[in-house]
């Protein structure tokens, strides 16, 4: 019994020297966990790399449809081309489903689509999309299943993402949110901001609208609301903190279920649950 205790102790002994060494090795040196994520990505190893160009033509709306994987669409001065590149990966045990992952592009009338086709009920490959666009491109709609979702610098967004995140950033026109399940910022958005519903644990930074913003159901994480051209309307204001400033018009404010609420620099009038209503502050 003794010598059993003795391994035992031996071998926790071991084990927590271990740990201390690697943790060591990780706070002295970052760049090496760096360089093995960067490898792994986190254990999704990597499969082919899939390629397309597509004109431009006389499109004005790209519909990209992806599943799950981060994407990217950029928009880039002097360009008459989409160009578009989709990296796949896979844990090992699914490695064998890269082969029938499809990149799709098709360019109909004024519309460009594309489309990252997955085997289904196989939930642990990705495919992580780049697409390079003229700069100021009309209009970007966005359907994506699962990662996080980037756009910058075109015209006008519609985005649906399952989960994930939404960050879009120089928008010369408006943007339209249907659903969210995850975080959102949006930067630098000469138009409206249209919100239906957000869900999840993430955080709201909405900074910098040319026009007014209106959130439907919040039911995500705190949000900031700053420097807004026009009136800032919130059905649900969700249980996370609500800071509201520098507001060029009206604050409006249906249903609070539990939150708090911040409101800071507001010029017009403000409209809080329970119909009270004040001048802004």
């Amino acid at each position: 019994m003794r010598i059993f205790r003795n391994l035992m102790l031996g071998w926790a002994m071991f084990i927590a020297l271990f740990g201390v060494g690697l943790i060591s090795l990780l706070i002295l040196f970052p760049p090496g966990e760096a360089i093995y994520r960067s490898i792994t990505d986190g254990g999704c190893e990597s499969g082919p790399t899939h390629r397309a160009v597509v004109d431009v033509g006389k499109a004005t709306v790209l519909r990209v449809l992806g599943v799950r994987g981060d994407l990217s669409v950029e928009g880039r001065p002097g360009r008459a081309t989409f160009q578009v590149e989709g990296r796949t990966c896979a844990r090992i045990g699914s490695k064998r489903h890269l082969e029938s992952i499809v990149l799709r592009t098709s360019h109909t009338g004024d519309e460009i689509t594309v489309i990252a086709d997955m085997p289904a009920r196989v939930d642990d490959i990705r495919m992580n999309l780049v697409i390079l666009v003229p700069e100021g491109f009309p209009r970007v709609e966005v359907e994506h299943g699962d990662g996080p979702v980037s756009v910058n610098d075109v015209t006008e967004l519609q985005a649906v993402v399952g989960s994930g995140s939404l960050i879009a950033t120089r928008i010369g026109g408006n943007v339209d949110v249907s659903s969210l399940d995850g975080s959102m910022a949006l930067v630098d958005v000469e138009g409206d901001v249209a919100v239906n519903a957000i869900h999840g644990y993430g955080e709201v930074d909405l900074a910098g609208i040319g026009g007014n913003v209106t959130i439907g159901d919040n039911q995500s994480g705190p949000a900031r609301i700053s420097d807004i051209g026009g009136d800032v309307t919130i059905g649900s204001a969700g249980s996370g903190r609500l800071t509201v400033s520098d507001v060029a018009g009206d604050v409006s404010v249906d249903e609070n279920p539990g939150g708090h609420i911040t409101l800071e620099r507001i010029e017009g009038s403000v409209h809080l649950p329970g119909n009270e209503e004040r001048p802004g502050t």
